[in-house]
């Protein structure tokens, strides 16, 4: 006899492979709207969580949402008719999120989209603590098997990730031999590049200042946007869950980047 699915099984097996308890002190991570008891057979994987995600599901009969950025981050103060909330709870949708928690843990996103890029034998960018005997922490860094130039890594950073644009700052035939990469809004670490000899930091929200002081420094940018570098969350979560649990999992095609770009 087959055992269903619960919300809670989901929620434990991230406990086991990307601890809650890794998530910053700001964050809000785990079940954060509807029942741990509650049955699952098809799950909808996203990045974010709006009202279009949340009526995707609903449509698509999904039982849970596994998002990576949390569906309730700032405190809410109402929930109204026709809101990201109100259609979850009026539709029996659990929402679970995973999200620095994910970014930090070994084989979590930034393992991901460092594996995306090419990268191999990585090392930690910046520690955050540790987990089964392991240190886990943001970014990864590694040395490319074989040189190459700047704008031909940008060129395909943009194809890989599905970048309709990025930003880029140092010279395009500037040869870089180690690469270091953040998923999502990462200009804040890039100080832990300059003692390591890399050469080229791939992140996203970096602002001109932020760009500014890493040129003075001899640290090449790319910018490939936090959407570009994190909505590449959802064939991560495909690919865990598949493995794990013989359910029917969804990626959102609602799910889209806010941002838009005039050429």
């Amino acid at each position: 006899m087959n055992v269903m699915l619960k919300v809670k099984d989901i929620v434990s097996y991230f406990e086991k492979i990307c601890p809650f308890s890794l998530c910053e002190e700001w964050d809000n991570t785990g079940l954060l709207i509807g029942d741990e008891n509650a049955g699952v057979t098809r799950i909808l994987v996203c990045l974010d969580v709006d009202e279009f995600v949340a009526q995707e599901a609903a449509d698509k009969k999904c039982e849970l949402i596994v998002s990576h950025h949390p569906v309730i981050f700032h405190p809410l103060k109402k929930i109204c008719a026709n809101s990201c909330e109100e259609i979850l709870i009026k539709n029996g949708i659990s929402a679970v999120s995973a999200h620095t928690n994910l970014d930090v843990a070994n084989g979590g996103l930034n393992d991901y989209l460092a594996e995306k890029l090419g990268l191999e034998n990585t090392e930690i960018l910046v520690p955050a603590g540790e987990f089964d005997g392991k240190t886990v922490g943001y970014g990864r860094f590694a040395k490319l098997k074989k040189p190459e130039k700047l704008i031909d890594i940008a060129k395909k950073c943009a194809e890989i990730l599905g970048a309709e644009s990025l930003r880029y700052m140092g010279d395009d035939d500037r040869i870089i031999e180690k690469i270091a990469v953040n998923s999502g809004g990462g200009a804040s670490m890039a100080d832990a590049c300059f003692d390591k000899n890399i050469g080229l930091y791939i992140s996203g929200d970096f602002k001109y200042s932020n760009m500014r002081d890493c040129a003075q420094r001899g640290l090449c940018v790319i910018d490939a946007g936090h959407y570009e570098t994190e909505h590449i969350v959802c064939e991560w979560f495909k690919k865990v869950l598949s493995k794990k649990f013989d359910t029917e999992i969804i990626a959102s095609e609602k799910n889209t980047n806010v941002i838009k770009y005039l050429h």
